[in-house]
């Protein structure tokens, strides 16, 4: 009885399904990345040795110029500062309660600012986030007026909190200042924190080499 051939036959996947899932995620990871926003100073960093990471903290940038800009950690914890600039100093700085939510949700979107907060906030508020960043001309932090130092309490008191309902100051300061800053600058800086009771704060730096990663000298 003779054999009966099977007819071969060549396997074919139709890889239109994965193409388009593959062109779906790669369209999702664009459109959700997000760029790093653009700083209303460039920081030059001296080197340092040390390999502390300074991530969640309230930093404090100091430019060549010696004008102070402060960073927090989110605009969850950029509003509830807000909040509690408010509420403490209120009396100092009474624009900062009249603030509209999308003067506020404005003032959450720049990761680093830095203005005289008894000028006209709320026209500054207005405007978009990157345009408030590039219009930032530091924080006042001279003795006559330190608002650096209410920033930084209003900032100790919204982590608390957020992070650390039964543990006050908790949060990391750290100073990020220029190489080429005059050093008198940021011992203004050091002093105003240490008026504020805070005594344990670091410097941040690039490591030696060359490397960008951000570190930390514990003082």
């Amino acid at each position: 009885m003779p054999k009966v051939k099977i007819p071969r036959k060549s396997t074919s996947v139709d890889m239109t399904a994965m193409c388009d899932v593959s062109f779906l995620l790669l369209t999702f990871f664009i459109l959700t990345s997000k760029f790093k926003p653009t700083e209303p100073v460039a920081i030059d960093l001296p080197n340092s040795r040390s390999s502390i990471q300074v991530n969640d903290a309230i930093k404090i940038s100091v430019d060549k110029n010696g004008k102070a800009y402060i960073n927090y950690p989110s605009a969850t914890f950029r509003l509830k500062t807000l909040e509690k600039m408010g509420e403490y100093y209120k009396d100092k700085y009474p624009q900062l309660t009249q603030l509209t939510d999308k003067q506020k949700n404005n003032f959450a979107q720049v990761e680093t600012f830095g203005f005289d907060s008894k000028s006209n906030i709320p026209e500054l508020l207005s405007k978009k986030p990157d345009e408030i960043s590039k219009m930032s001309t530091g924080i006042p932090m001279d003795s006559l007026d330190n608002q650096l130092g209410d920033w930084i309490q209003a900032g100790r008191y919204a982590d608390v909190d957020i992070n650390h309902p039964t543990a006050n100051g908790a949060i990391r300061i750290a100073i990020k200042g220029d190489k080429q800053t005059d050093v008198k600058a940021v011992q203004q800086v050091i002093k105003t924190l240490t008026d504020n009771d805070i005594h344990t704060f670091n410097l941040i730096t690039t490591l030696a080499g060359g490397s960008t990663s951000a570190t930390a000298d514990q003082k």
